[in-house]
């Protein structure tokens, strides 16, 4: 899948390894994430999202969104 986390974390002027850092990630593990080797599940999304204090959309520009409803029916 195409995504943007190399060029984002090279954009903001941050090093690959404070990232890793910041979200307790292997670097090796990101670094398949940047050559989409590895796709990030979920909670990583989010963590590399708020670290680079940009969208996941940004990152995975062809990524779809989906969302679920949930809904409390008090049983």
């Amino acid at each position: 899948m195409n995504n943007t986390i190399k060029k984002t974390i090279k954009s903001k002027g941050l090093k690959s390894s404070w990232v890793c850092e910041q979200i307790n990630l292997n670097p090796s593990v990101l670094s398949l994430y940047c050559s989409g080797v590895r796709v990030p599940n979920q909670k990583r999304l989010r963590q590399l999202s708020k670290v680079l204090n940009t969208s996941i959309q940004q990152l995975f520009p062809d990524c779809k969104i989906r969302r679920i409803n949930y809904y409390d029916l008090g049983q």
